[in-house]
């Protein structure tokens, strides 16, 4: 992935907002896991849903932790997007 921050604060103890964009759906339940991410879905045209999860993390080993979650719910991630540094 390109660093569209590159010199420009990201760092990987630095906080930053990320939206991730996953196949499917997240039960609700699991909302407490996602370490206070917005989560909102979208429906293709095809009728498949993507859940797409924005919020802000301390660094990036809550990315990494959140990643991990995604992982473990069997959920593909389709992109991991930085929206802003610092």
């Amino acid at each position: 992935m390109k660093n569209k921050f590159r010199g420009e604060g990201l760092t990987m103890a630095g906080a930053a907002t990320y939206q991730i964009v996953v196949q499917g759906a997240i039960d609700p339940s699991w909302a407490g896991r996602l370490v206070g991410m917005n989560i909102s879905e979208r429906q293709s045209d095809d009728g498949e849903v993507d859940t797409i999860l924005v919020g802000r993390l301390a660094d990036q080993a809550a990315l990494s932790s959140l990643l991990n979650t995604l992982y473990e719910l069997h959920l593909p991630v389709v992109s991991a997007d930085c929206l802003n540094s610092g």
